[in-house]
C-alpha cells in the first residue's frame, strides 16, 4: 500500500516568486486496485504523478510504503524508442526474467514484436509504454491521461486492458484525469482534487462490478456516481466543473 501524507508542493521562478501548486493531499493506492484522481486542468495533478514515482520531490509531507518496489510513470504522451522494435522497446527496461512474448499478447500487441513504433498510433505507442512498465515488475504504475487525443474504440480497447492489470500482474495504478466517466468506468476508489491550489476533497468507493463493459455506462449506479461527482464539482466551485470532462 502507497500511502501520501500532508504532500505539499511549492515551485519558485527566476524571480523569486513563489507559488503553491497543491497542498496537503492525502491519499491511498490499494494493492492490485485502479485509483483515479479527477481534477481540473492546471491543478498539478502531472506534478502528483512525478512525486509519487519519484521524478520529482515534494516541498513537504511524507509518502510511506515506496520502498517495496519500483513505481513506473506513463505520462500523457506516451513514449517509446522510434529506432528499436516494439520488442526491444519492451526489453529496454526489462529485469531480464520477464516472458516478452506473453507480455506481447497482454498488451494486444501478438504479431507486432518486430515492428518499429514511428509513426504509429498513441494508442500502440501506449501498449508499448503499458508493456514497458510492466516488464519492470512495479508495484504500482502512475497513468497521467493518455487517452484525451485517442478515438472512441481505442479507448474502449485499451480501458479493458487496464483494467486486467491489476488481476494478471497484482500491480496498482493511479490514473489522473479530467474525464469523470472514464475515471468511474477504470476505477476501485476516486479522489476529487480542487484548484489554486489543488486540494483533495472527497474519496469515493467505486460501487460497480468487477467486470464492465460499455453497457454499464447506462446503468443507474453508474449515472447516479456521475451525477454525484458532477454535483460535489460544482458545490466546491462551480468554475471547477468547466474544466472537467463528463
Amino acid at each position: 500500500m502507497i500511502e501520501l501524507k500532508n504532500i505539499s508542493k511549492t515551485i519558485s521562478d527566476s524571480f523569486g516568486n513563489s507559488k503553491k501548486i497543491f497542498q496537503n493531499i492525502s491519499l491511498i493506492i490499494e494493492p492490485a486496485k485502479i485509483t483515479s484522481v479527477i481534477a481540473p486542468l492546471g491543478s498539478g495533478k502531472t506534478t502528483l504523478l512525478k512525486i509519487i514515482s519519484g521524478l520529482d520531490k515534494e516541498t513537504t509531507g511524507e509518502i510511506s510504503g515506496m520502498d517495496d518496489g519500483k513505481i513506473m510513470l506513463i505520462p500523457s504522451t506516451p513514449s517509446s524508442f522510434p529506432w528499436l522494435s516494439v520488442k526491444e522497446n519492451i526489453l529496454f527496461a526489462s529485469k531480464g526474467n520477464v516472458d516478452i512474448k506473453y507480455l506481447i499478447e497482454f498488451v494486444g500487441l501478438e504479431g507486432y514484436s518486430d515492428y518499429y513504433p514511428d509513426n504509429r498510433s498513441i494508442g500502440f505507442r501506449f501498449r508499448i509504454s503499458l508493456a514497458r512498465a510492466l516488464a519492470r515488475d512495479p508495484v504500482s504504475i502512475c497513468i497521467d491521461e493518455p487517452f484525451t487525443r485517442m478515438d472512441d474504440l481505442t479507448k474502449t480497447e485499451l480501458y479493458s486492458l487496464i483494467r486486467k492489470v491489476p488481476t494478471r500482474y497484482k500491480t496498482s495504478l493511479l490514473i489522473a484525469t479530467t474525464n469523470i466517466t472514464e475515471a468511474l468506468y477504470l476505477s476501485d476508489n476516486i479522489y476529487l482534487m480542487g484548484n489554486e491550489p489543488a486540494e483533495i476533497f472527497h474519496k469515493m468507493k467505486v460501487d460497480l462490478p468487477e467486470e464492465r463493459d460499455n453497457s454499464i455506462l447506462n446503468s443507474s449506479r453508474f449515472i447516479s456516481q456521475r451525477n454525484e461527482i458532477e454535483r460535489l464539482f460544482k458545490e466546491t466551485d462551480s468554475k471547477k466543473i468547466l474544466h472537467i470532462s463528463i
